[in-house]
């Protein structure tokens, strides 16, 4: 080959679209929002009082589609187009099999009917513009006590699991912005209370459906847990693959004082998987995400508890949404203060 074919090669590979990985963007954000954050868990002596707030489940996102966009031009852009099938990094096949669309000045509530034929669901979701009033995800006749929700707005193509209900042939999904009042914001000690104003953007909203891989896929390895975190000394580490593995115990003794946990996982839906805690038998209250580590900085996110008695701290893993044939690996460190 000479030179000049050569350079003909890599400038048609330089226009290409580099592929799929459905949850590089997301583990970057998860990456920046994980560092330095903490949560306390207080263990007092005759239990367990748990002083902590759930951490949003991070979703993974799509690189752009190349499909041509719409000419409909919203704030930030032309109204983005959900693409009509793609294939994740693990060789899982998404097909869209409804769409539908809460535009700037349009509807703020929009009601989609799909059928469901008993693969997996997903919904997924697009913005223009700002936005502070994300869709709300409501599927009639669902479990979960509280509705899933979009969050940023941006042209990422983001993923959420969508729950059936029992025994359907058909799912009922309303994508839901209404809000029924907003409250004021102090912007200087002493000065006004300011009333925030909703703003809308353009979402493009859709249902997936993806089929499994026929035989699980094995998620990369694990990098370790860094032995060391600032004050905080790694002394155990429990690991396994998820859904084989769904716990994780520590014996604490009674003079550890204050103790940490932080977690790793990877797969494609690694940032799906759930962790929860008990202490001595009794549930933290705190379910958790998973950190997704593949270079810069250890996203440390620690659960701190305080402990005054020998301790059986055992960790509990779920999954939100299904997870056939795709697996996750994941590792518990537990940290003392040095």
């Amino acid at each position: 080959m000479t030179i000049e074919n050569l350079r003909d090669v890599l400038r048609e590979h330089a226009d290409l679209l580099p592929p799929p990985n459905p949850s590089r963007d997301e583990q970057v954000r998860d990456r920046v929002r994980r560092t330095r954050v903490r949560r306390r868990i207080a263990v007092g002596a005759m239990g367990a009082a748990v002083v902590a707030a759930a951490v949003a489940l991070a979703v993974p996102l799509l690189p752009a589609t190349t499909q041509p966009e719409t000419t409909t031009t919203v704030s930030g852009g032309p109204m983005p187009v959900l693409p009509e099938q793609f294939t994740s990094a693990d060789g899982t096949g998404y097909r869209l099999v409804g769409r539908t669309a809460i535009e700037k000045t349009g509807d703020a509530k929009v009601t989609l009917k799909v059928p469901y034929t008993g693969k997996p669901l997903d919904v997924g979701g697009m913005c223009v513009g700002p936005d502070n009033t994300p869709p709300r995800v409501e599927v009639e006749g669902s479990r979960l006590r509280r509705p899933v929700s979009f969050t940023n707005c941006d042209r990422e193509l983001r993923l959420h699991p969508l729950d059936v209900p029992e025994g359907a042939t058909e799912v009922t999904v309303t994508f839901n912005t209404v809000t029924s009042g907003w409250g004021c914001v102090q912007e200087d000690p002493g000065g006004p209370c300011v009333t925030q104003t909703p703003a809308h953007g353009s979402w493009a909203l859709g249902v997936y459906e993806w089929t499994p891989p026929t035989q699980p896929v094995a998620p990369e390895p694990l990098r370790n847990i860094p032995d060391r975190l600032g004050e905080w000394q790694l002394t155990e580490t429990r690991s396994g693959l998820w859904p084989q593995d769904t716990t994780a115990t520590f014996e604490v003794g009674g003079q550890a004082g204050r103790v940490a946990l932080d977690k790793l996982c990877s797969g494609e839906l690694a940032t799906r998987l759930q962790f929860s805690f008990k202490v001595n038998g009794q549930s933290g209250g705190v379910t958790s995400a998973c950190g997704v580590w593949t270079s810069g900085e250890f996203p440390m996110a620690m659960d701190e508890l305080d402990l005054t008695e020998p301790t059986t701290i055992t960790v509990e893993l779920s999954m939100a949404g299904q997870s056939t044939n795709r697996p996750v690996r994941w590792s518990v460190g537990l940290f003392e203060r040095s």
